[in-house]
């Protein structure tokens, strides 16, 4: 074979070489064309074009679902629109009005519903209108008294009535501000009522003989600080020995609000909310303490329903 360079250019052969090298390479360029044509065929088998691809098709209660959601954002977009800022300022101040009226107790007479736990009925069966004999009545317990019978005082039960829901009422609100409670009775006879009930309501109770000075001087007594009960129950104001009970002075020199369960013989003038009826009586007492006790869930379970701010 004979090869011959050229001045520009590639190396060219001369010769029968030239010739088969240019008819391989004439068929490579077939085989890839053909090659390249396949692919492209392939590919455009697997991609759908987007004219193919079925349309989705809505319902009618999905156009008028969509129709509506438009219209009230339209509704929505207009009012926030119109309102002023007075009127928005007024909306908040309604808002904050009805949240008070719920969250606040002392804008109801009755928020916690004591009126319903007894009726009248219901003292009189449990002997709170029998009273002492009619030569140890009280000069301060003659407006609560309805009259006499066989040598005992009878007490006006529509006047316990009415004082006993108010003290209950009272129990109910305090219990609902988080307060401590105290029952304090000095009979034996009742220890085992008033400890039971205090117990079941969560709160605390003093059955035993009172030491003096026990509220005014507790710094001492206890050797710290203390917290005093925010109100005291007594079951009864006077002790065995008929006389004025100690921690009704000492609760109101330091200002602590008392309820206190009056007999004829006993003086109401320094209990914060007086109680007259029977103090004597068993069935008197327990229903004292089952009343108080139902008053004081009732208001710590309205405590709980309200939500933490």
């Amino acid at each position: 074979m004979e090869y011959e360079a050229a001045v520009k250019g590639r190396l060219k052969l001369k010769g029968t070489a030239n010739k088969d090298i240019q008819k391989k390479l004439k068929k490579k360029n077939k085989e890839k064309a053909k090659n390249d044509g396949e692919s492209s065929k392939t590919k455009e088998q697997n991609e759908t074009p987007q004219s193919y691809k079925q349309p989705v098709v809505k319902t009618k209660a999905q156009l008028k679902f969509e129709q509506m959601k438009e219209e009230q954002q339209k509704k929505r977009i207009l009012e926030k629109a119109s309102k002023t800022h007075k009127q928005r300022v007024e909306e908040f101040n309604r808002h904050l009005d009805k949240l008070k009226e719920i969250t606040n107790p002392l804008r109801f007479p009755d928020y916690f519903g004591v009126r319903n736990l007894f009726r009248l009925k219901d003292l009189f069966d449990a002997k709170v209108h029998y009273g002492h004999k009619d030569g140890t009545l009280h000069p301060n317990m003659k407006p609560y008294i309805f009259g006499s019978r066989l040598g005992h005082i009878i007490f006006d039960l529509d006047k316990t009535t009415e004082l006993l829901q108010d003290a209950l009422n009272f129990t109910a609100h305090i219990a609902y501000k988080g307060g401590i409670i105290l029952f304090v009775s000095h009979y034996p006879q009742h220890t085992l009522t008033v400890e039971n009930a205090a117990k079941e309501a969560g709160e605390y109770a003093h059955a035993r003989e009172w030491d003096f000075h026990l509220l005014t001087n507790s710094e001492k007594i206890y050797k710290g600080v203390t917290r005093l009960p925010d109100l005291i129950i007594m079951v009864s104001t006077l002790n065995p020995q008929m006389q004025e009970h100690t921690a009704v002075r000492d609760a109101a020199k330091m200002c602590i609000p008392t309820i206190g369960i009056v007999d004829s013989n006993s003086n109401p003038n320094l209990i914060t909310y007086p109680v007259p009826g029977n103090d004597d009586s068993p069935t008197a007492v327990q229903l004292y303490c089952n009343l108080f006790r139902d008053a004081i869930l009732l208001g710590k379970s309205k405590k709980s329903e309200v939500p933490s701010s």
